[in-house]
């Protein structure tokens, strides 16, 4: 029996995706702003930790661009160290050029081989089962994009920086961004009204409004350090118009919501036509795949779910849809160690 783990250290979330003999039996997010201090890597690896036997684990991770970092060499160390205080087993690293033993890791490794690396992971694995595709992960804080096509992986950027001018990564996700990020103004009420430049209301606001944003994928806090009703997201959704929520009836919010939905959905869309030219289908992951069936709709598209291309255990809170980079991890560790098991035995005889 093999069981693997694999972990996305995130700045915002840490996500985990358990492997046993090649099927996802859990997976787990947790909130983690490391921007507070690292004790609440700490916290979240060990929540996920205590409940798992000594097993093979590999990790990627964004963490290392939180601003409790002088700069990312120094980010993807930290991490790296304290988590290897808090598993039991061996620890594997996913670098650019594939898996790296963090007993072996040294100073000769580039640390921009590890770090925001997790993006890759899925699209690698779907490499696997499809030919040509266009893969959208729609988080909380960001959208990757990348393109398959003729069972390779079509890269144009390979770190953040290339990776926004290329337009593979779009700073925005359906829970954590401010919406003054989204939009410099926003139709309302006959006029385009410019957006107050404050951190008033996010796009988890929108999402709430319009009931698409189930409550246990919900783990950011609020703009305000609110509650995440409805009446609290409409609340917080008039200020960015410089109005409360009493100067106008539900519908008004309503509409604004959808406004701001549409906004995403047109980046989205441009972003797609952009990448898109001659694939046939989308695959859709992260806590806001329930754009990806309207994306389809609008390119004239087919969609599936990454979810698809996984064996998993039904029913558990999570899917490997919705932590798709930890679950790929883990499933592509299982493989590799098998891999590699298999070429010692065959070496050896």
């Amino acid at each position: 029996m093999s069981v693997r783990v694999g972990w996305d250290l995130g700045g915002a979330h840490v996500k985990a995706a358990l492997c046993r003999d090649g099927v996802i039996e859990k997976v787990w997010q947790l909130p983690c702003p490391l921007w507070r201090g690292l004790e609440w890597i700490d916290r979240a690896v060990a929540t996920v930790a205590g409940s798992l036997p000594a097993c093979d684990h590999g990790i990627t991770m964004t963490g290392e661009m939180a601003d409790i970092f002088p700069h990312r060499e120094a980010g993807v160390r930290a991490l790296l160290a304290r988590f290897a205080t808090q598993v039991r087993g061996d620890v594997y690293v996913f670098a650019d050029t594939g898996f790296i033993p963090l007993s072996g890791l040294d100073d000769s490794i580039d640390h921009r081989q590890i770090a925001s690396q997790n993006w890759q992971l899925p699209a690698r694995w779907l490499s696997r089962h499809l030919d040509d595709a266009l893969y959208l992960d729609i988080g909380s804080t960001t959208t990757d994009i990348a393109v398959i096509s003729d069972r390779r992986l079509v890269i144009r950027g390979r770190d953040d920086h290339r990776r926004l001018r290329s337009g593979e990564l779009l700073y925005f996700g359906v829970v954590r961004t401010p919406l003054m990020a989204l939009a410099r103004e926003v139709p309302f009420q006959g006029h385009c009204i410019p957006l107050m430049a404050e951190h008033f209301a996010t796009t988890a606001d929108v999402y709430r409004i319009l009931g698409h944003l189930s409550p246990d994928k919900d783990q950011a806090e609020t703009a305000d350090g609110g509650d995440r009703s409805v009446e609290a997201s409409m609340r917080r959704l008039a200020r960015m118009v410089g109005l409360d929520l009493e100067d106008a009836p539900t519908s008004v919010w309503r509409h604004l919501a959808r406004s701001f939905h549409e906004i995403l959905m047109q980046r989205l869309t441009l972003a797609c036509l952009r990448h898109g030219q001659g694939v046939e289908s989308l695959v859709g992951a992260g806590v806001g795949r329930f754009l990806v069936p309207e994306l389809a709709r609008r390119l004239d598209l087919s969609w599936r779910d990454f979810g698809d291309f996984v064996t998993e255990v039904p029913g558990v809170r999570f899917t490997a849809a919705d932590c798709a980079p930890a679950a790929a991890l883990a499933l592509m560790l299982d493989r590799y160690l098998r891999d590699d098991k298999m070429n010692s035995s065959q070496s050896g005889r």
